[in-house]
């Protein structure tokens, strides 16, 4: 497979060895992978060649939702996400030898000039080859793709987005991502300037998670697309919404919901299917979720988690968070100590 490369020197300026001032360096694998690991989280690895002699250096910043990694090593080596790594898009940047990982039987690879990406819980083992291999990688905090795409939705997603995993650098929307991709890179590179600019970090970590939903194949993104360009739902769809935001406190069944409209089930279950991209009683769990959501995220809402799960027919705090952790991205105390620190 040929990728599309970065063709403008700008779009992708080659450091050379040295070109960043590492903070974390050494001559043993184990000694990289405790670096690592204590600066950013758990995960697994191991070397594909020799273990001693393993040399290497690392510059690692951390901004707001970003983590910005320049590398080079003069050995190969494979990384793989442990449960218990922290969940982030990743943007890969090779600039001498490849990076190569699989997204289900799917083989990738990418080589100086190109741009991969992938969410680390979703993509297969990294390997990191060539002697010396030399790269970046971009991090961004996979809790505001979530957030970002429950803002482009109006609803909590639950299932896997399916990235895309080559950027298409020849294409208008991909060099808008790799140009960005890029700047967050330099801007952070040496202690830059982004490092004291929490602001700018943050704008930046939202604009570019808006711009690989909008930009970039995924799963959803035909249903992106149609949220786009299709406003007016079915009748009975719009009734059935309207029924349940006005009932949405209290207990009822989808069968009722139909009854109410004048419509079969399943007449109901296809019209939500093909407007909303779900069933009729998954759109009702995420709205009541979202409701939820925004309960936790006010400051001056003294209700208890229990209290406000229960209101939105959350009747288990334990299923209740482990749906709200798969749906925003964090535990629902999570949100409300953000919330509280807001104050």
């Amino acid at each position: 497979m040929i990728l599309p490369r970065f063709e403008n020197p700008a779009h992708a300026p080659e450091h050379p060895v040295g070109g960043f001032v590492p903070t974390h360096e050494g001559t043993d694998f184990e000694s990289m992978v405790q670096a690592f690991s204590t600066s950013y989280g758990a995960f697994g690895a191991k070397p594909l060649g020799r273990e001693r002699g393993f040399g290497w250096a690392v510059e690692l910043r951390r901004s707001g939702a970003f983590t910005a990694v320049h590398s080079t090593y003069q050995s190969p080596w494979e990384a793989r996400t442990l449960d218990e790594t922290p969940q982030h898009l990743a943007f890969y940047i090779p600039r001498a030898g490849s990076f190569q990982f699989t997204v289900g039987k799917r083989a990738v690879e990418g080589r100086a000039g190109h741009l991969l990406m992938g969410n680390n819980h979703e993509i297969g083992n990294r390997c990191l080859q060539g002697g010396p291999h030399r790269s970046d990688a971009l991090l961004l905090d996979w809790k505001i793709i979530r957030r970002m795409l429950v803002s482009l939705l109006e609803a909590p997603v639950f299932e896997t987005l399916d990235l895309e995993p080559i950027v298409d650098l020849a294409a208008p929307s991909g060099q808008l991502i790799g140009n960005l991709v890029m700047t967050i890179v330099q801007g952070m590179r040496n202690n830059g300037p982004l490092m004291s600019s929490p602001l700018a970090v943050a704008a930046m970590s939202e604009t570019l998670a808006d711009l690989v939903l909008r930009c970039a194949p995924h799963r959803l993104s035909g249903h992106l697309e149609r949220k786009k360009v299709s406003t007016v739902a079915p009748w009975h769809v719009r009734r059935a919404i309207d029924y349940m935001y006005a009932r949405i406190t209290e207990p009822f069944t989808i069968s009722m919901v139909a009854d109410d409209v004048g419509v079969s089930l399943r007449a109901l279950q296809m019209g939500f299917r093909d407007f909303k991209g779900t069933s009729p009683g998954a759109y009702l769990r995420a709205i009541r979720l979202k409701a939820a959501h925004d309960q936790l995220r006010d400051p001056l809402n003294l209700q208890s988690v229990r209290e406000i799960c229960t209101r939105w027919g959350f009747f288990h705090p334990g299923r209740f968070a482990v749906v709200y952790r798969n749906a925003f991205g964090e535990s629902p105390s999570d949100t409300r100590s953000r919330a509280a620190a807001s104050l």
